[in-house]
């Protein structure tokens, strides 16, 4: 891509480049880097034929079957009663859009779904087992991890309330317990867990309430000291990283989250926050700017939980859905994002995943999203970066999806 990953002495070299719906990242530590220098740099390597993981982040579905709380869940059951596919256009709901989306995993044969919270509109047993049920008989036996999102628990308008958060823990150990277990990882706690697969360790942090604890702090730290492979971090949302614009109630950790920033108290039946973040929430920030790549193991993060339209740029500020930023320092070498250089081109391809600059193939993946209209801006349009970067996925509800592969060398 750029000469900043060439000849690094110590740097954790991962690359990407993605559209709106698709990512491929290539890690390759020190070894990669010094490929880089002597294949010639300004060039994503073609030689990514090693071991790798496919991830299809689902985040955002928003089911609901029938409005089954009522008058607690009407509100949102009718918001998300019917929606439109952006893609296709058609009338559709969210749970067609879902059943869809499994299809796609089982299509792409993809490792691992990553279920990035608010997969269901509210809190019910009804949704939570047809989610079980309907993830056993249509994802093609392919294991899924879990991490919640606000809506999954959050019923509206309930009167003993003391707290915003107050329904979280007990709906997470009860209403939502069948979710975690049929997931893949061994979990301690539902607020996170750890599950590696095809040498790419994948974090869940449930970050629903807006803030990190103590425990997830000291969860986060221990594993990500280890010295294996690259790390994929999952959060229902974005983290308020240098250079992500989104408002309180968007985002993890801005710096002005708080009782008077609380829009929505209201429209959602709840308790106002309290007064700011957690320290916890502010020491995972800097965190994960620490252990991000090229320093550290984390390549990716995926987030969604922001709802807006496909139609605009990734640097388009109106558009948080198309939000994607850097969670390293832009000071490192090694840590940059920009518009893809002219002369990548596509075609289908039955081989593994591969890259060229100046003509060759790219994967079937991004041929789809080219070939589709469906990357961002123009057509032929795609982003290039260096480092961690953090991915905010468009809402399933509506026909988005995320699908992220991690590229690392073969084992000698």
């Amino acid at each position: 891509l750029s000469e900043a990953g060439g000849g690094r002495s110590g740097g954790l070299v991962a690359r990407h480049i993605f559209g709106q719906r698709h990512a491929q990242v290539q890690w390759g530590g020190d070894s990669a880097a010094d490929n880089l220098e002597r294949r010639g740099k300004g060039r994503f390597l073609s030689a990514l034929g090693g071991r790798q993981l496919s991830i299809l982040h689902i985040s955002d579905a928003h089911i609901s079957l029938h409005d089954d709380l009522a008058p607690l869940s009407t509100r949102m059951h009718s918001a998300f009663a019917r929606t439109t596919d952006k893609v296709s256009h058609h009338r559709t709901n969210p749970g067609e859009e879902f059943l869809r989306l499994l299809k796609l995993a089982c299509a792409n044969q993809v490792d691992l779904i990553a279920l990035g919270g608010d997969i269901i509109n509210f809190p019910s047993e009804e949704m939570v087992a047809w989610v079980v049920k309907t993830l056993k008989e249509e994802a093609c036996g392919i294991p899924f991890v879990y991490t919640a999102g606000n809506h999954d628990w959050h019923a509206e308008g309930l009167p003993d309330d003391d707290t915003f958060d107050a329904q979280r823990l007990p709906q997470l150990q009860s209403t939502l317990k069948p979710i975690y277990d049929a997931s893949a990882a061994p979990l301690a706690s539902p607020l996170y867990s750890a599950t590696e697969l095809n040498g790419v360790e994948v974090l869940t942090l449930d970050n629903s309430n807006h803030q990190i604890n103590a425990e997830q702090l000291e969860f986060s730290r221990q594993r990500l000291a280890r010295t294996a492979g690259p790390v994929v971090l999952l959060m229902h949302m974005p983290l308020a990283l240098p250079g992500v614009d989104l408002l309180p109630k968007e985002c993890c950790g801005h710096p002005d989250w708080g009782a008077q920033t609380d829009e929505l108290f209201k429209t959602e039946g709840r308790p106002r926050w309290p007064e700011g973040n957690l320290p916890s929430t502010t020491a995972f920030m800097m965190l994960v700017r620490q252990q991000a790549a090229p320093v550290g193991r984390i390549v990716a993060v995926l987030t969604g939980h922001v709802h807006r339209d496909f139609g605009t740029e990734l640097f388009d500020k109106t558009s948080a859905a198309n939000v994607t930023a850097l969670a390293c320092d832009v000071k490192s070498n090694g840590c940059s994002l920009r518009m893809s250089a002219p002369g990548w081109s596509q075609e289908r391809s039955h081989h593994s995943s591969s890259f060229l600059y100046g003509g060759a193939s790219t994967t079937a993946a991004l041929a789809e999203v080219l070939q589709s209209g469906s990357a961002v801006g123009d057509k032929d349009t795609l982003m290039e970066a260096e480092g961690a970067v953090q991915y905010t996925t468009l809402d399933a509800a509506e026909g988005g999806y995320r699908l992220l592969t991690v590229h690392l060398p073969d084992v000698k």
